[in-house]
């Protein structure tokens, strides 16, 4: 994706180098051993120099490669407190605060800016709950299809009020647009691409060579409408999608989310939303799919959850695709590939009213070919399964990603306002 990266995390410093004992007596509260006065002498120089070491600190705790910590502003003289605003912009997501003393009326006039506050240790989690709320700020994704999508029908449909809610911008494409751009990509462009991919195929079993070049079609299209819109997330309505023509988008959502665009299958916007927020707290890919969390439910057993799906991102996967058909239809293309055991991992899907979301952490098991929907995920997960149904929030759909990240969305839930339910 063209332009500057999303969810990088601002730092502005700010050092307050003032102190309000300014006479020869001092405070009654702040005597040496003999009960002499001391009455600080505070240069700019020495104010800069706890400034840096207030950022050499914060760095040396923090060490995630999407942080910039900018130059710490210095305020040496109360006049200084009305030049802040002139200093801080709208990409700013933090403020690291650092004093000579007790600063509580300065601290306190800097604090109705509304950036959260920095003060003394912090955590990776807080930082990872920073990028969420960026991230999210800066995303935008497109819903391809009609409106409401009947297989995932509860979702916010109201673009405008989650752009207000999470800053997350939308653009609605009908399909016969997409078409439009589907059916201009010259063949040999997609030739050349599908011999890329050809290197990412263990085996190829049903699909025959159209349905493969429809499958990259899909992708290059996907693809140049979301570098034209500036879209970090795709979800289609795939029902209709497939009453046009034998087409579906699950090998080209495998490879657009390794390229960084989160996508969501079934016109789904808790799962798309869940997805980018997934992605955001982890920087990692993400998959989705049907959530099984009790004996046969999407083929879950006893004491166990899945997922159940057709979208599996290589860089997830621990083999090369095996090319199938789309649910055994007879036509389409879809990739499985299996998961490497024993990998945490964590669950996170969101309700339709923007305002709770459900975490839960485990461990891969296993997974199979499920024929209907081709990946199927079988995991464990910390706590008592039996207590999933009464915590279940959104669609049937859940999504997953790599790493235990429960207390990171902890935080978030804080920043964002949000209901957390875990187990």
């Amino acid at each position: 994706m063209e332009g500057a990266p999303r969810g990088i995390v601002k730092i502005k410093p700010v050092y307050i180098g003032l102190y309000h004992y300014r006479e020869r007596y001092g405070s009654v509260c702040s005597p040496d051993v003999k009960g002499t006065p001391r009455i600080p002498k505070i240069g700019l120089q020495e104010t800069v120099k706890k400034a840096r070491e207030l950022v050499k600190r914060f760095k040396e705790r923090i060490r995630l490669d999407f942080v910039d910590v900018k130059e710490p502003f210095i305020i040496s003289n109360h006049s200084d407190l009305r030049r802040l605003p002139e200093i801080l912009t709208y990409d700013d997501d933090a403020l690291l605060v650092g004093s000579m003393g007790e600063n509580p009326l300065e601290i306190y006039t800097i604090s109705l800016y509304g950036l959260p506050i920095i003060r003394g240790e912090t955590t990776e989690d807080f930082i990872r709950a920073l990028r969420v709320k960026k991230f999210l700020r800066q995303s935008k994704f497109l819903y391809i299809g009609e409106i409401p999508s009947f297989s995932a029908p509860y979702g916010p449909w109201d673009f405008y009020a989650i752009e207000r809610r999470f800053g997350v911008r939308a653009r609605h494409i009908e399909t016969n647009e997409f078409y439009r751009y589907y059916d201009r990509i010259p063949d040999d462009a997609v030739k050349e691409e599908l011999e890329k991919w050809r290197r990412d195929f263990e085996r190829i079993l049903e699909p025959n060579e159209e349905d493969l070049m429809n499958a990259v079609r899909v992708y290059l299209t996907l693809k140049y409408l979301c570098e034209r819109e500036d879209a970090n997330g795709v979800t289609i309505n795939c029902g209709r999608f497939t009453e046009e023509r034998p087409v579906v988008p699950c090998l080209a959502f495998d490879k657009l989310i390794d390229e960084g665009i989160m996508c969501a299958c079934e016109g789904d916007i808790t799962a798309m939303l869940s997805s980018l927020m997934l992605h955001a707290v982890s920087n990692q890919p993400v998959l989705m799919g049907n959530f099984g969390y009790k004996p046969g439910f999407f083929e879950a057993e006893e004491g166990e959850v899945t997922i159940e799906h057709d979208i599996m991102p290589l860089s997830m996967a621990s083999t090369k695709y095996t090319i199938r058909d789309y649910h055994g239809r007879g036509f389409g293309a879809t990739g499985y590939a299996d998961v490497k055991a024993g990998q945490p991992m964590t669950l996170l899907n969101m309700d339709s009213s923007l305002s709770k979301i459900l975490v839960v952490e485990g461990w891969v098991k296993r997974s199979e070919d499920g024929i209907h929907c081709r990946i199927i995920i079988h995991m464990n997960v910390k706590g008592d399964v039996k207590n999933l149904p009464k915590l279940l929030v959104g669609s049937q759909h859940i999504s997953m990603t790599y790493g235990h990240w429960l207390n990171a969305l902890q935080e978030t839930s804080k920043l964002l306002n949000l209901r957390i339910l875990h187990l």
